[in-house]
């Protein structure tokens, strides 16, 4: 059934993805005067408007990830796939915290925004939808035995 609490954890995952997606993720200090360049999930936006795609990686795994969410939720009649396509889900997710902190690492002048904690929120998300599609396999095991 696509009316499972599961269904619902995963698409408020999709949506902190997507939300993630289009919100800066911080800004790069500058030394002098100007308008600070700023990190979004696909490219840094410098102060003239011109583009860099230096860490687009964040852009391809969490792209990944609410695709991932989105494609799970229709996968409802196998709980089996959907319990494996939620752990790749939640090791994007990390990937794309490790990347984040790469960026952190080696950018000393770095300023993160509120926005970074918008993919642990689907994380959590994620990992709930897991444990009730746990929960329902447990439950149809179960019946499977009594019968």
């Amino acid at each position: 059934m696509i009316q499972r609490k599961q269904s619902v954890y995963l698409l408020l995952a999709f949506i902190a993805s997507v939300l993630c997606l289009y919100l800066p993720l911080g800004s790069f200090e500058l030394a002098g005067m100007g308008k600070e360049p700023v990190l979004y999930n696909l490219a840094i936006i410098s102060g003239d408007g011109a583009m860099q795609f230096r860490y687009c990686v964040l852009f391809v795994l969490l792209s990944a990830s609410a695709l991932l969410s989105i494609v799970t939720i229709f996968l409802y009649k196998s709980r089996k796939l959907q319990m494996r396509l939620c752990k790749v889900n939640l090791l994007l997710l990390v990937l794309w915290y490790a990347m984040l902190m790469f960026v952190v690492l080696t950018n000393a002048n770095f300023r993160q925004e509120h926005q970074v904690i918008l993919p642990f929120v689907s994380a959590v998300m994620v990992w709930l939808a897991h444990r009730g599609v746990a929960a329902d396999e447990r439950l149809v095991k179960a019946a499977d035995r009594i019968r």
